[in-house]
């Protein structure tokens, strides 16, 4: 295939290199036997040192064993960004296990959905979210609950504060077999990795991503999808070994946060400073308080930070390198965030389905508009969007199609889907965009409906199907507009049932909304209508609702 982005290459860097024959927790072995005592997680005032998560994990992935865990089950979290999520994520896969994150902010249709699409039986999780894992369980193959509470890895400074303050709350959990406590699990746990056969090309994880019909699909990566990412971030941006410090604001239940965070800092040895919550101000306090290295985010932070009057306050000039994923970053922020700290915001474009890497800007170009050049071992051809046999020239818009060793495996338990996706030998992205004479990748339009706000993925069928339990719902469309801060905001277009018509509202619709659906994805926005455009098989229309 011809290339052409080369011309564009970072000096010095080949064009390919190679592919890890490792798995992720060989990895987290190989940096705690040469750094042990580098620190690996920072979380609110404990550092928790590369040797501590190898035990702490070893511990982990025998006590799963002893539960009945075998190689290949599904093993979920539902964790944010405390040290037991890298704890959870590292133990897992130590049994062979395939890992399942789950977004703390679902709600019990979502987690429901998703314990019985990916038919996993245990589950660890944060005491604080037993009242929806109680109810998101009934019906699902769910077995045992392992329950972690939310002090157990503070500092003993901050642990002591909360306790007096009341701030870290201990909700009365049900009793029952299938309920265990992390701690007790790991008591008396042999500190010594269990002896699990484990392949580079074996699944790793299953992370749920959405399409324009249906419910979300868990895209199977596999430990060298995910090691092939992982070295990708290292060598493009020249991190330094045991020398880094993250920023841990995206979840793991993430591709980006998964990938670009838990894995590659294990990768190079490198620290994490693990953030629950993207607080401004918690967020500036440690990059200062860590010297941290690298930001990784989607743009709303770098639009957050540069709207917040604490940005003047503090020292941020350890950050090396700056990346924005998972959205579209404004020109405009781009060329502020330089201007107001000096640090380039590197941009790339993914998809869970791609580990998620494809293309990144190189270091110290400002390219504003392109999400950059394919990364080493990637191959990227835009094709008519009617046609993928028709491979059309430089600047023609059309459908994005990929090929490298990020590319997936395939959807769980999904072979139409999956052949669909990856017909031809090419992912299917069903994004459009176009390159320009140097290489460099423009995204446009999406081909398919998907919102996107705040960096998340927002997919309008699985909103109009959650709708659809309102009693007053009769149809309903959903789309996504243009908002400022988030970039799409999602708008729910609804015909209420005659009889709900007078005594129902916006309101009542929303606030409904937000106790059924995870926070970045129910409509903020709600419009009534006596009828909604639909086609002459009766499909309503969302392209007209969005004037289009």
């Amino acid at each position: 295939m011809n290339r052409f982005w080369h011309k564009s290459w970072p000096e010095g860097f080949p064009y390919d290199i190679e592919i890890p024959n490792t798995t992720i927790h060989e990895t987290l072995t190989e940096t705690a036997t040469k750094y042990p005592d580098n620190p690996a997680y920072h979380f609110q005032g404990k550092t928790l040192s590369f040797r501590d998560i190898e035990r702490l994990s070893n511990q982990l992935a025998n006590g799963l064993l002893e539960l009945g865990v075998k190689k290949g089950a599904r093993v979920a979290f539902m964790l944010p960004n405390v040290p037991q999520a890298p704890l959870a994520l590292f133990g897992i896969l130590k049994t062979g296990a395939i890992v399942t994150p789950i977004n703390p902010l679902f709600k019990q249709h979502e987690l429901h959905h998703q314990l019985n699409s990916a038919g996993v039986r245990h589950l660890i999780a944060l005491d604080l979210f037993h009242e929806v894992i109680e109810s998101g369980k009934k019906d699902t193959p769910l077995e045992t609950i392992i329950y972690t509470r939310t002090g157990e890895y503070l500092g003993k400074a901050k642990a002591a504060l909360g306790r007096l303050a009341r701030k870290i709350p201990h909700p009365k959990l049900p009793s029952g077999s299938d309920i265990i406590m992390l701690q007790g699990l790991l008591k008396h746990q042999s500190l010594q990795a269990p002896p699990i056969a484990v392949s580079p090309e074996d699944t790793a994880a299953l992370l749920y991503t959405g399409g324009t019909t249906g419910p979300p699909k868990g895209a199977m990566l596999s430990h060298q999808n995910l090691m092939f990412n992982a070295k990708v971030g290292s060598q493009w941006f020249k991190v330094q070994m045991g020398e880094e410090c993250f920023i841990g604001i995206l979840p793991a239940f993430h591709a980006f946060g998964f990938s670009c965070i838990i894995v590659l800092s294990a990768l190079i040895a490198s620290s994490v400073v693990l953030i629950p919550r993207p607080d401004i101000k918690e967020i500036l306090k440690s990059i200062q308080q860590y010297k941290a290295t690298v930001l990784v985010g989607v743009p709303t932070l770098y639009v957050s930070l540069l709207a917040s009057p604490l940005l003047k306050k503090y020292d941020i000039s350890s950050l090396e390198n700056c990346f924005s994923g998972a959205a579209s970053l404004p020109i405009e922020v781009l060329e502020q965030f330089q201007q107001e700290t000096g640090s380039y915001i590197v941009e790339g474009y993914g998809m869970t389905e791609t580990s998620p890497i494809l293309t990144l800007i190189p270091q110290g170009v400002l390219r504003p508009g392109a999400v950059g050049i394919p990364t080493f071992n990637t191959d990227i051809k835009i094709v008519d969007q009617t046609d993928d046999t028709k491979e059309l020239p430089i600047g023609e818009w059309g459908e994005i199609l990929a090929r490298g060793p990020q590319i997936f495996q395939g959807y769980w338990n999904a072979p139409e889907a999956t052949a669909e996706a990856l017909r031809g030998g090419w992912l299917h992205t069903g994004d459009v965009g176009r390159f320009d004479t140097d290489g460099y990748l423009l995204i446009g339009d999406r081909k398919k409906d998907l919102i996107k706000r705040s960096g998340y993925s927002v997919f309008p069928a699985e909103v109009e199907a959650l709708l659809y339990r309102h009693q007053a719902i009769a149809e309903c469309a959903v789309i996504g507009v243009p908002a400022p801060r988030v970039g799409e905001e999602v708008k729910a277009f609804i015909v209420l049932k005659s009889e709900f018509k007078d005594t129902i509202g916006e309101e009542e619709i929303r606030e409904w909304s937000k106790q059924e659906m995870a926070a970045y994805k129910y409509p903020r926005i709600i419009e009534f209508r006596e009828a909604l455009p639909k086609s002459a098989v009766g499909k309503i229309l969302r392209r007209e609702l969005r004037g289009t």
